[in-house]
């Protein structure tokens, strides 16, 4: 196949309409329990061996911070990895926490700063220092005793923090969960008992993962609805042996490229419907809307399928509202995303972009604030832009197979922040997907 070369990027993709996609495809293991598992080994009193977790340069980036705060994270056989933990008495950096662009580093870190008695400075990419908005995160650790900026004070990074946090009692708005479950953690190694009241919480999904992850380290806290936690100060944990589940989010990519072409069936090994992450719940309303996928007990199965519109509140699982609005492209009248107002806060404004994406494609699809209106269309091949989105990619790249027509996706290098072997493996299973080098 020929494609179009973007000149000075690094890496284009290109993909050629596909159907009859066959056979087994494996999708690597969670970005968040593996983030969240290294978190609760680094504040561990003892050691920890975290088995197969999501190796990406998020991870890197994170295991190197987290030495930064004191802890030893090590590399062993096996895909293994051992972690020395720190009992929950971290040491301030002694330089600027990069923290690229991931949001989830930015906002955990920023919260666990509040637990040393020095100053941390954050930064990270242009997403980080004008789209994700880090104001309600805070303003609750200031009503936690701690001193915390954005040096811009526009709320966005660089942030400067100073701890240690007291406790005591602070409310923020919970529509972006992180800033949530970051301040859960710290609250946990607080000098006294915290109670946090969270206004308007969302994406409750998110932060059921932490509250497991604390659960299985014996942390207290008490959750009324996710609108109000209580949490004793001065907790400590052993260090824990975990291996980390295969990720339902990027299951959901080839999932879809099954539905949505001609004569496929593709099957997912390792996926364990009874884990705590929320994309695995976009099952049961890919289901709703006509999609025939089976859960087995080794996996799951997805085939080629008639699809449905319909209405879809789509805070319970943020992270698939691109694909939902690829989905509705290839559904019998129309699909209506609701609730998803902080996809605007992500690596891109996901709303706006998912917009401009499919309406060059030739899709019927309308922008609202909290989501889209996408109605059954014919789409075709285009040339788009990554946006140095990762999600927005591999929607994109789904979308493509699909298609009337060639596709060329951008700069499509952020792919490897969690799922690096996307194309070596949409390929395997059929998938026309070529890079430019």
């Amino acid at each position: 196949m020929s494609y179009m070369r973007i000149p000075g990027l690094a890496m284009n993709l290109s993909i050629r309409p596909s159907g009859n996609l066959r056979g087994e495809l494996a999708v690597p293991p969670n970005k968040s329990h593996s983030f969240r598992a290294l978190i609760m080994a680094g504040l561990a009193d003892g050691v920890s061996h975290i088995h197969h977790p999501m190796t990406s340069s998020d991870w890197l980036r994170a295991t190197e911070a987290l030495e930064m705060f004191g802890a030893n994270v090590t590399p062993e056989a096996g895909d293994s990895w051992l972690v020395k933990g720190t009992a929950g008495h971290l040491q301030p950096p002694e330089d600027v926490l990069d923290c690229g662009n991931s949001g989830i580093i930015f906002r955990f870190f920023t919260a666990l700063a509040a637990t040393c008695a020095g100053y941390t400075v954050l930064s990270g990419d242009h997403s980080l220092r004008h789209i994700r908005p880090m104001g309600p995160l805070l303003e609750a650790l200031n009503q936690l005793g701690c001193f915390a900026v954005s040096t811009k004070g526009d709320g966005h990074a660089p942030v400067v923090v100073r701890g240690p946090i007291r406790g005591g009692q602070a409310a923020l708005d919970g529509a972006d969960s992180q800033p949530i479950s970051a301040l859960l953690i710290a609250c946990a190694l607080a000098e006294a008992p915290s109670e946090l009241t969270v206004i308007n919480p969302g994406e409750k999904t998110w932060v059921g993962v932490t509250l497991d992850w604390l659960a299985r380290c014996g942390v207290e806290i008490s959750n009324d609805q996710f609108a109000k936690y209580r949490i004793r100060g001065r907790q400590q944990w052993g260090g824990l042996e975990t291996t980390i589940p295969r990720d339902w989010s990027a299951a959901m990519y080839p999932i879809a490229a099954a539905l949505i072409t001609e004569g496929s069936e593709v099957f997912l090994p390792g996926l364990d419907f009874n884990d705590s992450q929320g994309d695995r719940l976009v099952v049961n309303v890919l289901r709703d809307m006509g999609a025939d996928i089976e859960i087995r007990d080794d996996g799951v199965l997805a085939r080629s399928s008639k699809l449905t519109g319909r209405v879809i509140d789509c805070n319970d699982f943020i992270d698939q509202f691109m694909m939902l609005a690829v989905v509705g492209c290839f559904a019998k009248g129309e699909t209506v995303l609701t609730n998803a107002e902080i996809c605007r806060h992500k690596e891109c404004n996901r709303i706006t972009e998912m917009h401009r994406a499919l309406t060059t494609m030739g899709a019927d699809v309308q922008q609202r604030q909290d989501g889209l209106i996408v109605h059954q269309s014919h789409l075709k091949g285009a040339v788009l832009d990554s946006r140095a989105d990762h999600r927005l990619v591999m929607t994109l790249a789904v979308a493509a197979l699909g298609a009337a027509g060639d596709t060329v996706i951008n700069d499509i290098a952020c792919i490897k922040k969690t799922f690096p072997h996307f194309v070596e493996q949409m390929t395997r299973i059929g998938a026309a997907m070529f890079t430019d080098r």
